[in-house]
């Protein structure tokens, strides 16, 4: 498996560079894994597998996967409530006692679990490192919160993930779950199976009985829905795009069924006289294109103020000419793959249909490094109409859309008709503005020049887990 990636000298900047790339190596020299469900702690095969590969090269098969039988989501809830009985019963201490050790455990192994975070789905290291960072904040606050939490667990939790946050969100949501005294049927992305599974087996070395935490990885959306569904189950935390995620918008579901609900949005940003043009294109930029624009807070949207476009616009370009865009992998790498082919079709169709707005890039990329995964090189539209798709819904794709508002109120209406997910922002050096942004901004979090978005296991907090 090793010798398929076509990897070029690396310049290593620092020991960061260096311990990432070792790691690297590791996970690639790693033989191939199976990923079964694990239904009560027993590994579940149905004979329907299917390979896992990675988007940065898609000749890295490293393991396969079990497509679930009909029944094993109702198996899995009735194990899980089984389960439920006796670990809700273990003492809170206890349970933070396995959970510090999982902490350690994943300290120690910070970089190789970025490494597998990156050859699952094409994250650089930067990203990587902070879905490792982030599920051990997630961890630590929960331990530290249910030190001070006198409530009690609720049954059995469902968590639904995606490959945007494939470590911190289906991990960090179980965590919690199981730390509140919950049990969790887990139902990951394909493309997150060698974090996840990984895991799964150091809570389980760490001391989480069996039946506590259950995994069906389906390829379909069928299992998530038919957990979600399920009236055994108390609560759902949900996370990610895609049509896992669409799927639930319209979940039939009883009413006292809890419900934590992160599905990406457009995360609009709002450039309005900013201190300086050129470090707002960047922020903007990054914002956009990181992880291709598939990270929970990518900013799918850009609103600037009529007159001041033509500046912006000239710096967004220039800093988009000097993204690189090619094995995240690398220290080098500004950006790597989408994660499928068939987002790279998605991708095509949508630009094809707005050619004449597009202002850079909207290509595939193919060269020596690229040839085999799915690299396209990011886009920035301009100019669609307000009602138009792009400017409305996200497309969880690396397409950057700039609107223009003809004034202030004109931005703060098109702000507060977008389609949000986790986030809305203001770059600007007019602290009235500001203030009116974030009194008006009908948004979740809301933030100011600074752009430091809760990633998406940001309300896996006791709190929601607990009565």
């Amino acid at each position: 498996m090793a010798d398929t990636l076509k990897f070029t000298e690396p310049k290593l900047d620092n020991e960061e560079d260096a311990a990432f790339a070792k790691a690297i190596d590791v996970v690639l020299s790693t033989g191939k894994s199976d990923y079964p469900s694990y239904i009560g702690g027993l590994k579940v095969a149905s004979g329907m597998s299917a390979d896992v590969f990675s988007p940065i090269d898609n000749t890295i098969i490293f393991g396969t996967y079990q497509e679930p039988e009909e029944g094993l989501v109702e198996r899995a809830v009735s194990v899980a409530k089984e389960a439920f009985a006796k670990w809700s019963k273990v003492s809170v201490d206890e349970r933070i006692s396995i959970f510090e050790k999982v902490v350690a455990k994943i300290e120690q192994q910070r970089f190789r679990l970025a490494a597998m975070v990156s050859i699952s789905v094409g994250m650089d290291k930067t990203c990587a490192l902070e879905e490792v960072d982030t599920l051990v904040s997630v961890i630590r606050n929960a331990c530290s919160d249910l030190k001070k939490k006198d409530g009690k667990a609720q049954g059995v939790w469902a968590v639904l993930s995606s490959y945007n946050s494939p470590l911190a969100a289906p991990i960090g949501y179980a965590s919690v779950a199981i730390l509140a005294g919950n049990t969790v049927v887990m139902t990951p992305s394909v493309h997150s199976t060698l974090p996840v599974y990984y895991m799964y087996n150091v809570l389980v070395e760490c001391g989480v009985p069996d039946g506590v935490l259950n995994i069906i990885t389906d390829s379909t959306s069928k299992s998530s829905e038919d957990l979600a569904n399920n009236l055994d189950v108390v609560g759902v935390a949900a996370s990610g795009s895609g049509e896992k995620m669409e799927d639930l918008m319209f979940l039939q579901a009883d009413d006292e069924l809890k419900f934590i609900n992160e599905i990406k949005g457009m995360n609009p940003i709002l450039v309005y006289k900013p201190a300086n043009m050129k470090s707002a294109a960047k922020a903007v930029l990054d914002a956009a294109f990181r992880f291709s624009g598939q990270l929970i807070s990518s900013c799918s949207k850009v609103i600037l103020i009529e007159g001041q476009q033509q500046e912006f616009v000239k710096n967004i370009l220039a800093e988009a000419n000097s993204m690189k865009i090619t094995d995240p992998t690398t220290p080098d790498a500004y950006t790597g793959p989408v994660i499928s082919e068939r987002k790279v079709a998605d991708f095509k169709d949508m630009l094809d249909s707005v050619k004449s707005n597009v202002i850079f890039g909207g290509k595939r990329i193919k060269d020596p490094m690229t040839e085999n995964g799915y690299y396209v090189q990011p886009a920035i539209v301009m100019g669609l109409d307000d009602e138009h798709d792009l400017n409305n819904m996200d497309s969880a794709l690396p397409i950057l859309s700039i609107q223009v508002a003809s004034d202030l109120d004109d931005a703060m209406d098109i702000i507060n008709c977008t389609e949000y997910g986790l986030s809305a922002g203001i770059i600007t050096k007019d602290e009235a503005v500001s203030k009116r942004f974030v009194e008006e901004a009908d948004a979740e979090y809301v933030f100011v020049n600074d752009r430091k978005v809760p990633t998406a296991a940001s309300k896996a907090i006791v709190n929601n887990f607990m009565d």
